[in-house]
């Protein structure tokens, strides 16, 4: 049925069963709205009741102070002129409701989300509230400590908190939100609920208004829905014993690509009819010729042959698939993959894709990126480190940046349109998987996010889930209240991550260099203890920006102690002049353009042992003329020593630079140029969280 407003009876008699109390009582006639009044007890507040009329004291639909009877006549005249002068075409009365005393208005409501299902929110209510926006949503049946925690992120919270005057009566509030998520949950067919404004008192609150749109109930997947069988179908494909390549060709096409590239299975099968034999290996010319059923089947030709390739690999016993040739939804022929769909059900196979570039797992061998080895550039060594991608562009960039810099990469999923298996399930699998230590995820969009979030939580609460989310500036379509304007799925989906512990990554550059950089401290450097940094320059004014951008994302310059000063004014006594050269052992360190190797080295063992610095930050120009070619692999030494991050950030663009990067690289130390000082407070803040070393699985 069609999005419908309910009548006020309707409304508060569903709130009160909620145990959500609302003042006043809807009257139909005139008589009926004295009476009414009578009732409530002079004064009394009157107000339109239409679903037409949103904003009802902008157009004069709402009289205050109403004092007698004779006031509450001209009040329902002067009310239901408003109606006809507006044209509102349903009109259920007026509501008459007792004045309430002043106090701070807030807004509290609920929306069936496409995506997340229930979203509750609270925040500044009343006239302003679409010019303020100021309110923060919570997914799916909440609990008191969400509730508050979403206060915390609103400029109303801090005056319930008592900013600038008494505190309210935050418990009244936390308990009006609260029930209203678990009405959300237990009436699917409640589409939207404005309680605005609430009105709240240093004890108490009073809710004088409410709107609710009811609906036609939809359900969404939770994460009790993904079935074990699933998940076992899923490991088939990423440990796989055997595996077939449908389309399996020459070098250069992408079947032989793939063939070529999954060399390390165990036993793989070419399948192409008009080859006898491919790469050294006996080709079959179907399904039914191969010897055994392979574990996993990969599908590398046209949408229609894949349909009844497909068809046969699961009829005959196919556990999983990766299908990677397109031509389905995305270009127009959603019959086709309507088909993959049914025959996946019926025999409770799981497939990747279609129209996706599959699987890299570096620990079966099994690699479905149809990129010529020359051509790409990948990881050398397994590792710790998930990625689930819905861009295979992307994907391949997050996959080309690790192998840029060395990072152990265990898995990448790229899924394209992903019908045949869905990220929660995916996040699942990765949350399971012991070898898999850190999961990233490129998203731009859900189709069932609250069995997202719940999966999320579980595995969140095991290891970090990071994600970037593609699609975050557009705006929501306009609904029926004001919490369908302040609520789209961004939204929803920015306070499903805050949930669920998931580490979601918004202030984004153009590429993904920021969610590599995290990952690349994370696996390479020794966790921190704390926020305490000391930058160290060797020449020209690095340490002054870095600085900077330390401090203004939330880190603290650390005050070196006495014992590290006086070896630090040792070190670099010859360049005080005179001076006290205490004066120069402070931070930001400057060790000048005329540092050499065993000052660099010297100066980072002094800093690794000072027990007042967790994290050492470095701007090193690799130019200067008494840094040897040799220093570089004296830092790679030392990294090795080190008991705390040593972050190298190395300044300058000129060949050697790169040069001496790409050495430091392949010897086990990065270096970064930007993004540097966010990444790092990422790393931070997930090695506070878990208290792990994550690089020591990488190792």
């Amino acid at each position: 049925m069609d999005p419908r407003q309910a009548d006020f009876d309707t409304a508060r008699r569903i709130l009160t069963e909620a145990g959500i109390a609302v003042l006043g009582r809807s009257a139909r006639t005139e008589d009926d709205a004295v009476a009414a009044a009578r009732e409530a007890g002079f004064p009394v507040a009157m107000k339109l009741v239409s679903p037409d009329v949103v904003h009802k004291s902008d157009v004069g639909a709402v009289v205050l102070d109403v004092a007698d009877a004779d006031d509450a006549r001209r009040a329902w005249r002067q009310v239901m002129g408003v109606a006809e002068r507006v044209g509102a075409k349903r009109v259920d009365g007026v509501l008459v409701q007792p004045m309430v005393r002043p106090g701070f208005e807030v807004l509290v409501g609920a929306r069936q989300d496409p995506v997340f299902g229930p979203v509750t929110m609270v925040g500044t209510g009343g006239r302003v509230v679409e010019l303020y926006r100021d309110v923060a949503p919570g997914v799916g049946v909440l609990d008191e400590a969400t509730v508050r925690a979403m206060l915390r992120r609103t400029r109303a919270g801090r005056v319930v908190a008592g900013y600038r005057g008494p505190a309210l009566d935050e418990a009244a509030l936390v308990d009006i939100a609260v029930r209203l998520s678990r009405l959300m949950e237990a009436r699917p067919d409640i589409v939207e609920v404005d309680l605005n404004p609430v009105i709240l008192y240093e004890r108490g609150a009073a809710l004088v208004d409410a709107r609710i749109i009811l609906g036609e109930p939809v359900r969404h997947p939770r994460a009790e829905d993904i079935s074990a069988e699933r998940l076992a179908s899923l490991d088939a494909i990423f440990n796989p014993r055997s595996a077939a390549v449908v389309g399996a060709s020459r070098p250069g096409t992408i079947g032989g690509i793939i063939l070529k590239n999954s060399e390390r299975v165990e036993r793989l099968y070419p399948i192409n009819p008009r080859r006898e034999r491919l790469l050294g290996r006996r080709c079959y010319p179907g399904i039914d010729a191969l010897p055994e059923t392979p574990d996993v089947g990969v599908f590398a030709v046209p949408a229609e042959p894949t349909v009844a390739a497909f068809e046969r690999f699961c009829a005959r016993g196919g556990k999983g698939a990766i299908i990677v040739s397109d031509g389905f939804s995305e270009m127009g022929r959603p019959d086709l993959e309507e088909a993959l769909v049914r025959t996946a059900r019926e025999h409770g196979v799981v497939y990747i894709g279609p129209n996706c570039l599959g699987v890299y797992d570096a620990f079966s061998g099994l690699n479905t990126l149809f990129l010529p080895r020359r051509r790409s550039r990948l990881p050398r060594r397994a590792g710790p480190i998930g990625i689930i991608s819905q861009s295979g562009g992307i994907g391949l960039e997050l996959l080309e940046m690790a192998a840029a810099d060395d990072l152990p990469i265990g898995r990448l999923v790229s899924v394209g349109n992903a019908s045949g298996v869905s990220i929660p399930e995916l996040l699942a699998h990765m949350g399971a998987d012991d070898r898999i230590g850190i999961v990233a995820i490129y998203l731009e969009g859900l189709r069932n996010g609250l069995q997202f979030m719940e999966v999320a939580r579980d595995v969140a609460a095991k290891k970090p889930v990071i994600v970037i989310k593609g699609g975050m500036a557009g705006g929501a379509a306009a609904t029926q209240s004001h919490t369908g304007s302040l609520a789209g799925s961004f939204a929803a989906f920015k306070a499903a991550c805050q949930q669920a512990g998931v580490v979601l990554l918004e202030h984004l550059t153009e590429d993904p260099k920021f969610l590599t950089n995290v990952l690349s401290i994370l696996v390479t450097q020794k966790p921190a203890r704390g926020r305490k940094v000391a930058v160290v320059s060797v020449g020209g004014g690095a340490a002054i920006l870095l600085a900077d951008q330390l401090t203004s994302h939330g880190f603290e310059l650390t005050c070196f102690a006495d014992a590290t000063r006086d070896r630090l004014a040792r070190l670099l006594g010859g360049k005080a002049n005179g001076r006290d050269p205490h004066e120069l052992a402070r931070n930001p360190l400057d060790l000048f353009g005329d540092a050499d190797d065993d000052r660099l080295v010297e100066s980072l063992r002094i800093l690794d042992a000072d027990p007042n610095t967790d994290v050492i930050v470095v701007g090193i120009y690799f130019q200067v003329p008494y840094l040897s070619e040799y220093a570089a692999e004296r830092l790679a030494e030392l990294q090795a020593e080190m008991s705390k991050p040593l972050v190298l950030s190395l300044r300058g663009f000129s060949p050697y630079v790169f040069q001496t990067r790409e050495w430091m690289i392949g010897a086990g130390v990065p270096s970064y140029t930007v993004p540097l000082v966010e990444p790092l407070r990422v790393a931070v803040d997930i090695w506070e969280r878990y208290g792990a070393d994550f690089s020591a699985r990488a190792r």
